[in-house]
């Protein structure tokens, strides 16, 4: 798994401004956003804001004096901003009159809750269909020194700090820890999905994940690799479409919400065309997985399925083949969010 910058949110903390211009904007901190003074005959004002001191920047042109800081961090980060007076309806500069500051951007407990970890959407240790024996293997490897934390399961509904977890601590990196049966580990049964939560006080960054999902057989196990997945992938998570298969495979919907969650089903027909919609409305921190007939009642072969999302989650789902009780799950690839919400 890729290390990832940290995330974006409360502002708290103030530096010192830059030097001034000619004619100092004499911009400032209030709340969560950034006020100056007016200049007369300016049209609009360019708002540059960078991470490093401006060697990359992402410009905002605001028409008015004030300008709502766009994001929210889950590990302190230093922000650089320059505001630029701008004379006509084409943004021209003429470099007389602006202003800058830079602050630090602290942590929103929240934020850094729901985005520091990362997520299993699927995992069990259970009996399903036919008498399988349905198991999530786990193998962790450190990637940086002194990585440490806890596996935590969420059993299906409301996820809950007091769901069973167990400890995972690395030595050294390029360490591997291993669980057959990490549900179990945990001292639960049933289907869920994991967290895995860094500690504290450790690298923020999870260790490498590697999952499998299997079935017991006479002849051994049947199984399927997932992915692990960060949360901030998901904070706008992009549509998910699924092709109804035939009677020899089951399909099962799932959703792993980081905050409230609408998702509508759009279902098209063979020919494409749209003959139903469905709404469905999840609470925060919620794992729910259901046949794709209690979703879509009339779900048929050949249908394509669409699903939309409003709000962060998870959506993934599940096809089994039904005479060996086969597991795949499959989660839509996802769109990165610049790591700004």
């Amino acid at each position: 798994m890729s290390l990832r910058p940290t995330f974006l949110f409360l502002i708290l903390s103030i530096g010192s401004t830059l030097p001034a211009a000619a004619c100092d904007l004499n911009v400032r901190l209030v709340d969560n956003r950034l006020e100056w003074d007016r200049y007369i005959g300016a049209f609009s004002y360019k708002v540059t804001e960078s991470r490093d001191e401006f060697f990359t920047e992402t410009n905002y042109i605001v028409y008015s004096t004030a300008f709502a800081i766009p994001h929210r961090v889950s590990e302190a980060t230093h922000f650089w901003y320059r505001i630029d007076a701008q004379f006509d309806p084409d943004h021209q500069i003429d470099g007389s009159c602006h202003g800058a500051i830079e602050f630090t951007l602290q942590p929103d407990p929240q934020f850094r809750r729901m985005t520091r970890k990362a997520i299993v959407p699927i995992a069990g240790s259970t009996v399903g269909a036919n008498g399988a024996h349905f198991r999530t293997s786990l193998q962790m490897m450190s990637n940086l020194g002194g990585q440490r934390g806890r596996i935590v399961f969420h059993p299906a509904g409301n996820a809950s700090d007091s769901d069973r977890s167990i400890r995972y601590a690395f030595d050294h990196v390029r360490q591997t820890l291993q669980w057959d049966d990490v549900v179990a580990a945990t001292g639960a049964s049933g289907i869920g999905s994991l967290d895995i939560i860094p500690d504290d006080d450790s690298e923020p960054a999870a260790p490498t994940i590697t999952v499998r999902h299997y079935t017991d057989a006479a002849s051994g196990t049947f199984g399927s690799f997932e992915p692990a997945v960060l949360p901030f992938d998901f904070l706008r998570p992009p549509p998910m479409t699924i092709a109804v298969p035939d009677a020899q495979f089951r399909l099962n919907v799932g959703f792993r919400t980081l905050t409230a969650t609408t998702v509508q089903a759009l279902i098209y027909d063979a020919t494409g065309t749209l003959r139903g919609l469905t709404i469905l409305t999840l609470p925060a921190d919620y794992f729910t997985l259901m046949p794709i007939a209690q979703l879509i009642a009339d779900a048929r072969t050949g249908d394509t399925i669409t699903f939309f999302c409003k709000g962060s989650v998870v959506p993934f789902y599940t096809i089994t083949e039904n005479a060996t009780n086969d597991p795949a799950v499959f989660v839509p690839r996802s769109v990165a969010s610049s790591f700004v919400e």
